[in-house]
């Protein structure tokens, strides 16, 4: 408890004049647009990290797992509001200057309990205190007086209200310049159209009413224009706040949809690919079918390119296994069958642990390179060249979760391979 109060008042006293540690340590990134194209400096697959579950970043080898990955999204509140993790992320880019680190940052909503300390012995995370006060003006109500929750414990806040957006980005502006830790962006978690509701809740009466005029947002065409807009004015005034080289990346089903939309940000993430924006049956067929408007061959390049993207990822914490021809089990993480489609299109990969949103990391490891050239089609299969191996895909079911079979040539031997039923180690 002494020490996160320690820190707190450290914050509250000198956040504007420079932090609590050093910014000669941070590296200077918010302001500054990297060149495009820096995410294939590491060849490829390019790897990112996904951990909404934070971790103490103090030993040394937990810093070396994370900087492998070409970019890092992490729950800002265990980087900003955590003591021991003061300069991770100088410590991670140290490992690896080319890394990008993003914090995670709600996008609509904020913690119920967030302005409560977490244990009877401990006072609340002073970042997610300071976004639990900053926004609990802005706190909305259903038609019948309700709190309108989004997610349990997750209430929604009146994003159609310029204030409530100011002070949101107050919060992401004042703890990046503060030098705890430096971001190079934000992962907005989320943006939809329409406003999605978790729907289990079942503690919430009344309807949402982001505008408070007693109608119901699903039956008032002009405040669902009004979110609509809202998630575009945030996005702007963040980068008005924090410069054209602070990254923002995009969580939920508008980004993956809306190419226009898509056009504000630096990246897109398909969260539990390819359940999630191309349901019903045959999934990556829809997503590779050049007819449809979302499809990944299109939507590759709707975001920007100025900060070393489009950074474009394929998530997913899912596993799967089955009894191969010869008797045996495999288990194989979704992951792993993403990840040539994502070599294939210059796609980004994540990989996770126990099947949550946390670290992970491919058992098989991969680096055949960047690519020297396009892909190519004929038709069922896929397959690019690189420096020192090729990627052969082949449609089979086109449906999750074994839409196609692989081989990933490197070196001149193949390192991973997958047929259904049958199974090549």
């Amino acid at each position: 408890m002494a020490k996160i109060f320690k820190l707190w008042t450290i914050l509250s006293l000198s956040i504007a004049a420079g932090g609590a540690c050093s910014r000669s340590t941070e590296p200077e990134t918010s302001s500054t647009v990297q060149p495009a194209g820096q995410n294939d400096d590491s060849g490829s697959p390019v790897m990112a990290i996904v951990d909404y579950l934070g971790s103490r970043f103090t030993d040394p080898a937990v810093l070396d797992r994370y900087a492998r990955a070409d970019l890092i999204v992490l729950e800002s509140a265990y980087l900003w509001g955590v003591e021991v993790n003061c300069g991770a992320v100088a410590e991670l880019k140290r490992r690896n200057p080319n890394l990008r680190v993003v914090g995670y940052a709600p996008a609509h909503t904020s913690g119920t309990g967030w302005g409560l300390p977490s244990a009877p012995d401990s006072i609340p995370n002073p970042y997610l205190r300071d976004w639990y006060q900053a926004t609990r003006p802005f706190w909305t109500w259903t038609t019948l007086g309700d709190t309108m929750m989004t997610w349990p414990r997750k209430v929604l806040l009146q994003v159609t209200n310029p204030a409530c957006r100011a002070a949101m980005i107050e919060i992401i502006a004042r703890w990046n310049e503060a030098g705890v830790n430096r971001l190079d962006g934000v992962f907005w978690d989320f943006f939809n159209d329409p406003l999605w509701i978790a729907p289990w809740l079942d503690n919430v009466e009344g309807e949402p009413d982001l505008d408070g005029d007693g109608i119901s947002y699903f039956e008032d065409p002009d405040e669902q224009q009004a979110y609509r807009q809202s998630q575009v004015l945030l996005v702007q005034e963040l980068r008005a706040r924090m410069g054209e080289g602070f990254l923002q990346i995009f969580n939920g089903g508008r980004g993956t949809s809306d190419s226009t939309f898509a056009a504000l940000a630096d990246g897109i993430m398909y969260e539990r690919f390819p359940l999630v924006g191309f349901g019903g049956t045959e999934q990556v067929l829809r997503a590779l079918d050049p007819a449809r408007p979302n499809n990944l061959f299109t939507a590759r390049h709707w975001p920007r390119t100025v900060n070393g993207g489009p950074w474009v990822l394929l998530n997913s914490v899912d596993r799967i296994s089955w009894i191969d021809g010869a008797g045996g089990l495999v288990d194989y993480a979704i992951a792993d069958i993403n990840r040539p489609l994502a070599m294939l299109l210059d796609l980004a990969v994540d990989y996770h642990d126990g099947g949550v949103m946390g670290y992970g990391w491919p058992d098989v490891e991969i680096d055949v390179g960047r690519p020297t050239a396009p892909l190519r089609r004929e038709g069922d299969s896929f397959w690019r060249d690189f420096e020192r191996g090729r990627v052969t895909l082949t449609l089979t079911t086109g449906s999750y979760p074994l839409p196609y079979d692989f081989t990933i040539v490197q070196d001149g031997q193949i390192v991973q391979s997958l047929v259904w039923p049958a199974h090549m180690p």
